[in-house]
């Protein structure tokens, strides 16, 4: 054992003096350090932010309704996921896995056990974001046109999807079998209007109420001017 130390304590002062090992003073290490951590909390509050909204948007936007619209919802569901923001999330995990890797600060810790520590801590941590006010806010300053660089992102919230058959709108009137509800985005475009909305079977329109925001997942007909007729196989009110 003594022989081996000996030997591997005379190769690395060998590398030392032929300039294969590079000495360096122990405040370049302390600034390494520090400058990694600090990329891997930015990463982190980064991660938490996209992850929580994704989860703000799909419930503002009432998406979140999909999933109880059976097999089609789900599907539609999964069509308007904001994944991107789930690449986002990912790249930057990874992001932190490879430096913890590279800089081996855990080399008392499994690396995957680091890994979907922090997995967990984005995904707890984003859906916590998101239940506070903080989208809430940043959505209005962006509705003032006052939220530079991600403004145009949280507009999106307010913009339906009528291609993939997502509706939303105020209820203007009510039938027998059917409501008018009335359009709007706030970017008063081609998109705004009225929409005519055969209600799905055995629900129970009399729920429904002048004034009340609609969900609505169903089957456009061809426009008419600002006027379309949607036949819904989902409806739900929602604030």
């Amino acid at each position: 054992m003594n022989t081996s130390s000996e030997n591997m304590k005379k190769t690395v002062l060998e590398k030392i003096r032929h300039g294969d090992v590079v000495m360096r003073p122990k405040v370049y290490f302390g600034l390494q350090v520090i400058a990694v951590v600090t990329v891997a909390i930015l990463a982190l509050i980064a991660s938490a932010f996209v992850v929580s909204f994704a989860f703000f948007s799909i419930r503002q936007s009432g998406e979140l309704f999909l999933l109880g619209f059976g097999l089609r919802g789900m599907v539609t569901f999964l069509q308007l996921f904001p994944w991107f923001t789930l690449v986002i999330a990912i790249a930057l995990m990874f992001l932190f896995k490879w430096l913890v890797r590279h800089f081996k600060f855990s080399y008392h810790q499994p690396i995957l056990n680091i890994f979907f520590g922090f997995l967990v801590l984005i995904s707890v941590g984003g859906l916590l974001i998101s239940l506070t006010p903080f989208h809430i806010d940043l959505l209005g300053f962006a509705d003032k046109g006052e939220l530079p660089i991600v403004g145009e992102l949280y507009e999106t919230i307010h913009v339906p999807h009528e291609d993939r058959g997502e509706f939303r709108g105020i209820i203007t009137a009510i039938g027998t079998s059917t409501i008018t509800i009335t359009c709007n985005d706030t970017d008063a475009d081609v998109d705004d209007g009225t929409r005519t909305v055969t209600i799905p079977p055995g629900f129970d329109i009399h729920s429904l109420h002048l004034g009340d925001r609609v969900y609505v997942a169903g089957e456009p007909s061809i426009p008419t001017s600002t006027s379309t007729s949607v036949s819904a196989y989902g409806l739900r009110s929602f604030k």
